[in-house]
């Protein structure tokens, strides 16, 4: 069963996160999610196997979802808020050394808090296909799914906004999504106010140094087929890592492995979290 509760990020900012799995004595993990989705992407993950032996917890990144969702750029630009908003979740949560499983620009909010707040109360980082860069010098490792879109995606108009975000759904998957799946994330996507989708999109950031001195485990997992974040991002991911982590590579998968290839990517998230947690 999925519970659902809220938590004061920084500022008071109020979070919005559901769990499942024990409350207790189990590994714990946190999911990040993407550029203007939430925390129904990881729904199918939540019910799943993984529950069963281990404390799952997703949240809405401010300005998404059921998350407060702040007027203006600040909150969204600097990147301490966001730093200061999983510091939050795992203090208040009692999450015990979690393991962050960041997807997409999940990546960029996880280099936003170890730059703030070390490594020291993490369990481990398992980045899907996620960004350890962003912005102008990063674009050649984003792919058509991203960069098509990414004008439509800062519309104030809502039409255009609406028609790129069901674009770039669409783009995520190699093969073709369950169109109830489409329509949820799309949904999601409209949730996001105009100011936060330009912020974000606006912010140029390299978590190479960060990820370069993170002590903790690292595994990458990267659908070979991504047309959104390009696999040469988790490539960047494993060169930067202290101890050259390596990453994990699926065929026929693009930019959402969890939806794509669901026992594959549970199947590696739960080796990862045993070898993290021993």
């Amino acid at each position: 069963m999925v519970r659902t509760r809220f938590v004061e990020g920084s500022g008071g900012v109020r979070l919005a996160v559901d769990e499942s799995g024990p409350a207790s004595g189990a590994p714990s993990i946190l999911f990040v999610h993407g550029l203007a989705q939430g925390r129904g992407s990881w729904d199918e993950v939540l019910r799943g196997r993984l529950a069963k032996r281990h404390r799952l917890v997703a949240i809405d990144l401010r300005g998404h979802g059921d998350s407060d969702k702040p007027e203006g750029d600040g909150p969204y630009v600097d990147g301490v808020h966001f730093a200061g908003d999983l510091e939050a979740v795992i203090q208040q949560l009692g999450l015990v050394r979690p393991v962050v499983v960041a997807w997409s620009y999940g990546g960029v909010v996880v280099g936003d808090y170890l730059r703030r707040h070390g490594d020291e109360a993490l369990g481990g980082l398992f980045f899907v296909a996620a960004s350890l860069k962003t912005g102008k010098p990063a674009r050649a490792l984003f792919g058509p799914g991203m960069m098509a879109n990414a004008r439509g995606l800062m519309s104030e108009d809502g039409a255009t906004y609406e028609s790129s975000a069901r674009a770039f759904v669409e783009a995520c998957a190699a093969g073709k999504l369950d169109a109830a799946r489409v329509d949820a994330s799309v949904r999601a996507m409209l949730r996001v106010p105009v100011n936060v989708r330009r912020a974000l999109l606006s912010r140029a950031e390299d978590y190479s140094v960060e990820l370069g001195r993170c002590g903790r485990p690292v595994a990458t997992i990267h659908g070979e087929l991504d047309q959104v974040v390009l696999p040469a991002m988790s490539r960047e991911v494993v060169l930067a890592c202290a101890r050259s982590e390596q990453g994990t590579w699926l065929s026929g998968v693009g930019h959402v492995p969890f939806l794509e290839a669901t026992p594959r990517f549970e199947e590696a998230l739960e080796s990862f979290v045993a070898q993290a947690s021993s």
